[in-house]
């Protein structure tokens, strides 16, 4: 192997060779510092990667697991001496003994020692602990074997996550339990359904396994009892097994499970179930450790067995005192609501970790599904939360598969609809928004190792984000992804790995001693100078940015140094998104490199400038943005802001649906209250339909001190367009209520300009019947004549009804007759006189006014054309239909060959399926050359997003100034009986017919 070392030497190593002299100097070291790989490599002139390959080799720990047993033994000594002694004085006592440590590394060690550490001797031999490795048999190593047994054994712990937080003292009690002689307390676990009581069993087990109170192979057995609650008999079998001829069927001697678990741990799970007899069945063999066969008499046997009980229910009220007396030690594990935030955060990304490693795939969860996940109930517990993300993993799974890129990224639509109905952003405590500060990445590969790594080692290898960013690079372009695509992707990364590390180093309070003592003085003192020298132009940059980014340029240096292929991609992205922190970075940068004769890469400043970003004081808190609140009397503001916000990818909008029979008063008080759950320090736009609710702006400035704008006649496109410019505009709050208001006031002039509609009565004179029909139309179609007027002729006015009717038309737009005499016309529906009296005749022309409206200047024959219509009896998945249709947009011109590619990245960020079984994929407005509907119809429905069927597809070609084609069809889609013509059509001329009659063309 041929290794490149400093200028033009060059040094031949022969494998083997290398491997004995790293070995040699491992077991040289001094136990008390150990040598890290690098510092390893260093002194061998190799790469510090071979140095961590023949380690891992020969199953060598790590330098920091190497020192432990030693420090661990010299620790308890002090701290035996001096209980009392402070984290500064334990530092202290510990460079005297030899040791190079931090007072911040010191105190974690600490705290792992008092976690494991039990005063009365438990640091005993493990049985089936293996052959010390050839390394370790020099003489120092091999003192401290035994306690680093026993600490390896306690580990086992780790595996449940809160045994160093909130669960410490219940780990503490489950140690004692298992460790009191001669073979264990009986132990009482109980808590709700689905927190982990059985995995803490067995967890009490395995680190039962070696102890001097079990054998390496101690049995374990699980037995529920809720299996044999009702039959003491058959519980009487089974425990303890039965004699040849005990009852029918007995044909031979057969053991039960205690006498199998002799020597071990019997688990009875859901003990509660059992009757007091099957309870009183159990007091001999807890008692004196004897039992009997069923069926047997004379013969006693014994087996020593520790019980472990679990219930879900209150001990004190569902088990028998005598039952209770019996089981000393009681440990209670709390329901997941009642945990830490962290904790179940480490409960979720463990879940995640678990999928990426079944599916082999790298999976992205976005900080709003960690946010639900974090704030919202789960009444099942653990159980649950896994299940969930189980499911929410399958959803984005096939998410990926149909877009064709693979991807998993769990959104918030992925999430299971009692997640996504449970989420309040009022839960979304500063605590969950520290801990989550943006996306998430789980990799297959991760092994969970670095859970248990503290101090500056964890930094130092969370900060090196070169090799991941090589490595996920490569892997990229072997699954075929252009350079453009693998920019977009691994910006994002670059975004979440910084916002993780930078998050954890704030929280770690590492001292500048420690810091310096990992990159050297003069990497530390060159930082100080970038920053010094980034100031004068970023004035906010902040004095926290020095301890990370000197990590992070420690890691550049090495990674020159060793010559390591230097890949940035996704670089220019931040430069055009940090502009002016890269200006400084590349300023800063241009004179380090006079004043310290070094060359960093270009792409390095790209870097320098996300630092600087980060540490901006303007950008410490995130801002918000001004809130969209869209409410409406009855269902109908749901259905706006879901569908505005399938278009614009978001979550922004929220609306709240009123009943019909709530006071003005209720409805003031449910809007200020989800006013102030959505606030986010920049305001709100109100926008309602009508009526009481345009009154509710002061109330809300009055009880929350919001500014707000309520603005009326809301319809989808004005939510769209809200959403649009709170999103991804800098317009102040009046600002953008006020182009909302013009947008309103233009529609309704266009609608002013038209001819009036109008319902026709017809009767001989045109002064009888036909008044009478106006004044009865009046009455009952008051909600539904908007816009519409009701006009009177009669047939004496000219001896052609066909002139009567052409004269009507000049002045008006005629949606129906309603008269004595059918004028058998054919050109407009008619209802007679008796039927228009009826409900029936009534609800007839209440549709008629209904369709009008939808179709009032319908221009989407400008963009739906029979060509475009589908109508397939077999489609398999969703990517089927969206490539046939997109395709045929394409070859026509329509759009671009990028478009295809934006609508699966909408569809990667949320669903755009509506209800009705209905779906909108759509794709960015910029890749569309002429605007363009398709409409897919299926006989067989599709699964869509994981979970939701659809078999009405509009695939959106649109283009921002497209306002009017959407408002068209999403009034035709929210109507069911339009929806369930175009399902019952068979031909795509009938469902253009349906979607585009009386259209009117635009010149």
């Amino acid at each position: 192997m041929i290794i490149n070392i400093g200028i033009g030497r060059m040094i031949v190593w022969e494998s083997a060779r290398m491997e004995e002299q790293i070995l040699q100097i491992i077991k040289d070291e001094d136990s008390k510092n150990p040598l890290t790989d690098e510092e390893i490599a260093s002194r061998l002139q190799v790469f510090r990667e071979d140095v961590t390959t023949v380690r891992r080799k020969h199953h060598i720990p790590d330098s920091r697991k190497r020192r432990k047993p030693v420090i661990f033994e010299d620790m308890k000594r002090i701290l035996t001496e001096n209980p009392d002694l402070s984290d500064r004085g334990l530092t202290r006592m510990l460079e005297d003994a030899g040791y190079r440590i931090g007072k911040y590394a010191a105190g974690k060690l600490r705290e792992e020692l008092l976690e494991l550490w039990i005063p009365s001797g438990v640091c005993r031999e493990k049985e089936n602990a293996s052959p010390a490795p050839e390394y370790a048999k020099h003489a120092e190593y091999a003192e401290h074997t035994e306690s680093g047994a026993e600490d390896d054994r306690a580990n086992v712990f780790s595996a449940f996550v809160g045994f160093d937080g909130s669960m410490k003292t219940q780990i503490t009690r489950a140690q004692a339990a298992v460790l009191y002689p001669p073979r264990g307390l009986h132990c009482l676990i109980y808590g709700p359904s689905g927190v982990g009581k059985s995995f803490l069993a067995e967890l009490m087990h395995e680190y039962a396994c070696g102890s001097e109170n079990f054998g390496k192979d101690a049995p374990y057995f699980e037995f529920n009892c809720a299996d044999y609650a009702d039959n003491p008999q058959l519980l009487l079998a089974q425990l303890f097994g039965y004699s040849r001829g005990a009852f029918t069927g007995a044909a031979d001697n057969k053991k039960g499970v205690v006498e199998l678990c002799n020597g071990g741990i019997l688990f009875l799970d859901e003990v509660h179930r059992l009757l007091p007899e099957g309870q009183e069945i159990l007091f001999y063999l807890m008692d004196k450790g004897r039992f009997r066969r069923l069926g047997e008499v004379d013969t006693q046997r014994e087996s020593h067995v520790m019980v472990i009980a679990a219930t879900t229910e209150n001990p004190q009220s569902s088990l028998l005192l005598t039952f209770r007396r019996r089981i000393p030690m009681v440990i209670e594990i709390p329901s997941l609501k009642d945990r830490p935030a962290g904790e179940k955060l480490q409960f979720i990304l463990r879940f995640f970790q678990w999928e990426s490693r079944r599916l082999g795939k790298q999976i992205k969860i976005r900080q709003q599904a960690l946010w639900c996940l974090l704030g919202g109930d789960c009444p099942g517990n653990v159980g649950q939360l896994k299940s969930d993300i189980q499911v929410c993993c399958a959803k984005a799974f096939l998410e990926g598969r149909a877009r064709k890129d693979g991807r998993i990224t769990v959104s918030f639509p992925s999430l299971t609809e009692n997640l996504r109905k449970g989420y309040v952003p009022d839960r979304i405590t500063k605590e969950i928004k520290e801990l989550c500060p943006d996306d998430c990445y789980v990799f297959p590969d991760d092994s969970g190792e670095d859970a248990g790594k503290s101090g500056t080692e964890t930094f130092l290898e969370g900060f090196n984000i070169y090799e991941s960013l090589e490595e996920k690079y490569d892997q990229l372009l072997r699954d075929g992804l252009r350079e453009r695509d693998i920019e977009v992707q691994l910006t994002d990364e670059i975004e979440s790995r910084f916002q993780r590390h930078i998050h954890e180093f704030q929280k770690s309070g590492i001292r500048e001693d420690e810091i310096a003592s990992i990159v050297g003085d003069d990497i530390l003192s060159m930082t100080r100078d970038i920053c010094e020298l980034a100031r004068k132009r970023l004035p906010g940059l902040e004095e926290q940015v020095v301890f990370p980014l000197a990590i992070h340029l420690n890691m550049a240096m090495e990674r020159m140094r060793s010559h390591g292929r230097m890949v940035y991609p996704g670089m220019e992205n931040i430069r055009q998104q940090s502009y002016e922190d890269y200006e400084a970075a590349c300023y800063a940068v241009d004179e380090i490199q006079k004043k310290y004769y070094l060359t960093l890469p270009e792409e390095e400043k790209a870097f320098l400038a996300m630092y600087f970003r980060k540490f901006r004081k303007k950008d410490m808190a995130q801002e918000g943005k001004i809130a969209v609140l869209v409410v409406s009397h009855g269902p109908v503001a749901s259905a706006m802001a879901q569908v505005a916000n399938a278009i614009m990818g978001t979550e922004h909008a929220v609306g709240v649906d009123m009943n019909l029979w709530d006071t003005p008063a209720q409805m003031a008080e449910k809007t200020v209250d989800m006013a102030r759950r959505v606030n986010q320090g920049k305001g709100c736009i109100v926008l309602a339909d009508m009526g009481s609710l345009l009154n509710v702006g002061q109330k809300i400035r009055e009880e929350t001190g919001m500014r707000v704008r309520v603005l009326s006649r809301t319809d989808t496109m004005m939510v769209v367009e809200a959403v649009r410019k709170t999103m991804w505009t800098d317009e102040s709050l009046n600002e953008i209520a006020d182009e909302l208001d013009k947008i309103k006031l233009t529609g309704t002039r266009e609608q002013a300009e038209a001819r009036k509609k109008a319902i026709l009565c017809l009767c001989i004179t045109g002064q009888g019947a036909a008044v009478k029909l106006k004044e009865h139309l009046t009455e009952r179609l008051k909600s539904n004549l908007s816009g519409t007027v009701i006009v009177t002729r009669g047939y004496i006015e000219d001896s052609s009804i066909e002139r009567i009717i052409a004269n009507t038309e000049k002045e008006y737009e005629i949606l129906a007759i309603v008269g004595t005499i059918n004028p058998e016309s054919g050109t407009y529906p008619f209802i007679s006189v008796s039927r228009i009296y009826s409900p029936e005749g009534i609800g007839e022309l209440r549709g008629i006014l209904k369709r009008s409206a939808m179709f009032e200047e319908n221009k989407l024959s400008e963009v739906i054309s029979p060509d475009h219509i589908y109508i397939r009896t077999e489609a398999e998945f969703k990517d089927q239909i969206i490539d046939e249709a997109v395709g045929h947009m394409e070859e026509e011109g329509l759009v671009r060959q990028e478009f295809l590619l934006s609508v699966y990245k909408r569809e990667g960020m949320m669903t755009t399926r509506l209800s009705q079984g209905i779906a909108i994929p759509h794709g960015d407005p910029g890749l569309v050359t002429k605007p363009v509907i398709s409409v897919t119809k299926l006989d067989k429905p599709v699964l869509w997003d994981g979970v939701n069927t659809v078999d009405v597809i509009f695939i959106l070609g649109i283009q921002e100034d497209s306002r009017k084609y959407f408002e068209q069809l999403y009034q035709i889609i929210s109507d069911e009986s339009m929806v369930s013509a175009i399902r019952a059509s068979r031909t795509r001329e009938e469902i253009w017919n349906l979607l585009c009659k009386n259209t009117k063309l635009v010149n």
